[in-house]
């Protein structure tokens, strides 16, 4: 928090430097007496330092308006705070400098408050249509770093030695046994990495196609675990349109399937439940496992936040996304089943309500 207000009030400071010398130029070419370079400076910093203490609250408007995803009523939501965030700008500004006694004629707080909202406020509207557009800016470039990882976390998983090692153990397995179901996994395996690392994927996709990705990792597990693994999907048809981010369900399954499998070798049954769920204007997903639950295998730290492959860059993504409005939790299953669940519930959105 300290570092992100020295870093705000760095950058206003390069920004009252500039103005101050572009001011101190003009001062110097004006026929009228000349203002010291001291009063310039003060006379800049008292503005844009004004703006240093406004940014957070900007931005934190910005992070919330954004979740409106609709761009005209996003416009239409910072309007008239940009109108009130200029005018309380432009008067603490006017007062500050009355204080200091910076006004070339002797002004009152009051009057000092009032002359300040009338020259500056439509600047100021400029000011916090930047900052906003900057923290857009900012947040667009966070969440494609995020993406990112997200798919380089899925590379490691799907290309760490013991799962793709084993894919094409199982499907050189099959090639003389079952020749078909070696061309199923094969199939499989390049769509699972084309699809993963499809560039026109962006941060959000339809659970549909979401699903149809992980669709693509189960059958590759269900044919190397053969009857050792059971994975159940069970989705609402009302849910299939709603907008998820991407690669939001496979580092979840894939923690279920690698804590569950092998707790229950030999003769168990590592069993994972999808479900997907809409209520209201709410999404809720679920992945259960029968595993030894999130205590036994230590998916989660102590702070109760998952730390398995590929859930840090899952919660940072649901945060920068949703906000407060999601949740997020990695649990044991109520009693009386046994095992890991995973529920994440997010705000239903889907396209037709996002182009409306």
């Amino acid at each position: 928090m300290m570092k992100r207000a020295l870093i705000v009030f760095g950058a206003w400071t390069a920004v009252a430097l500039l103005f101050a010398l572009q001011m101190h130029l003009q001062e110097s070419s004006s026929e009228a007496q000349p203002r010291s370079w001291g009063w310039i400076l003060v006379w800049q910093l008292t503005g844009w330092w004004t703006w240093a203490l406004f940014t957070a609250p900007v931005c934190a408007f910005a992070a919330w308006a954004v979740r409106i995803r609709h761009p005209v009523k996003v416009i239409a939501t910072h309007l008239p705070v940009a109108v009130l965030t200029a005018i309380a700008c432009a008067g603490f500004e006017g007062g500050l400098k009355s204080v200091l006694g910076l006004w070339r004629t002797p002004h009152t707080l009051l009057s000092g408050v009032t002359d300040g909202i009338d020259i500056w406020w439509t600047f100021n509207v400029l000011v916090y249509a930047m900052i906003a557009g900057l923290y857009h800016a900012w947040r667009a470039t966070r969440l494609e770093t995020q993406l990112v990882q997200a798919r380089l976390d899925a590379l490691v998983g799907q290309l760490q030695p013991h799962f793709l090692f084993n894919t094409l153990h199982t499907i050189s397995a099959f090639v003389l046994e079952d020749p078909k179901q070696a061309n199923r996994m094969i199939t499989r395996l390049s769509e699972l990495l084309r699809q993963s690392f499809n560039r026109e994927r962006g941060p959000l996709v339809t659970l549909e196609e979401e699903l149809e990705l992980l669709d693509h990792y189960v059958a590759i597990q269900e044919a190397r675990f053969g009857d050792r693994l059971r994975v159940t999907f069970r989705v609402d048809p009302q849910a299939g349109s709603a907008l998820v981010p991407t690669l939001l369900l496979q580092p979840l399954v894939e923690n279920a399937i690698r804590y569950g499998v092998a707790p229950n070798g030999g003769n168990g049954v590592a069993e994972v439940e999808i479900s997907a769920t809409r209520k209201g204007d709410r999404l809720h997903l679920e992945v259960r496992d029968n595993g030894p639950g999130v205590n036994g295998d230590k998916r989660v730290d102590g702070n109760g936040s998952g730390s398995g492959l590929g859930l840090a860059n899952t919660r940072a993504r649901l945060q920068e996304l949703y906000g407060p409005g999601h949740r997020f939790e990695l649990a044991n299953a109520p009693a009386p089943a046994h095992g890991a669940l995973a529920t994440v519930e997010i705000p239903f959105s889907d396209h037709a309500r996002s182009h409306r």
